[in-house]
């Protein structure tokens, strides 16, 4: 019987250990690859872009051998067409994230006002994480001349009829996005 147990233990950690995914290609926009990270977070994998260097050094053949290694261990728990339905959390995810991202910009948040605070050639970006239910975090971030990166500000955002914001003392980023250029230091 204890052979059993040890057996039982080891299958529940090989499975419930968390796997890292590769996709290929061109790489999503900044709020669709936010989308993937939180629903891959909350099903416990790693997703992560296999950009140009990885293939050069890997090799194709060994990255896709992975894919469908990863893939086969994936469909022992969620099923054979889990990718599909991976893609259609990722869809209602970035539903809710623009739906956030569209409320922060109508209301009147002092890092929109980019002209007072910064020069010319920045960008501004919302990074959303997902604490709790109905509770977010959104970081707002800037891009200053497609070279210098940084946080502005985080809010605590409770996602229901009043969606209540508070501003948080430190600023933080739940996620790094190297395949947009993200990278936050």
């Amino acid at each position: 019987m204890r052979p059993f147990y040890i057996i039982f233990f080891l299958f529940a950690h090989f499975i419930g250990f968390s796997q890292t995914y590769y996709l290929t290609g061109r790489p999503f926009p900044l709020e669709r690859n936010n989308a993937i990270k939180e629903v891959a977070k909350q099903w416990g994998l790693d997703v992560k872009y296999a950009g140009n260097d990885v293939v050069e050094a890997v090799g194709l053949d060994e990255l896709n051998k992975e894919v469908d290694r990863v893939d086969s261990i994936i469909a022992l728990t969620k099923g054979k067409e889990w990718l599909s339905y991976f893609f259609s959390e990722v869809d209602k995810q970035q539903a809710i994230h623009e739906l956030i991202r569209h409320h922060l910009y109508n209301v009147n948040i002092p890092a929109f006002s980019i002209t007072s605070k910064y020069s010319e050639g920045v960008e501004i970006k919302i990074i959303i994480g997902h604490l709790k239910r109905k509770k977010y975090l959104a970081s707002i971030i800037f891009i200053k001349n497609n070279e210098a990166i940084g946080c502005d500000s985080t809010y605590l955002i409770k996602w229901n009829r009043r969606k209540k914001m508070r501003i948080q003392e430190e600023c933080k980023v739940f996620y790094q996005f190297p395949e947009n250029g993200i990278i936050i230091k």
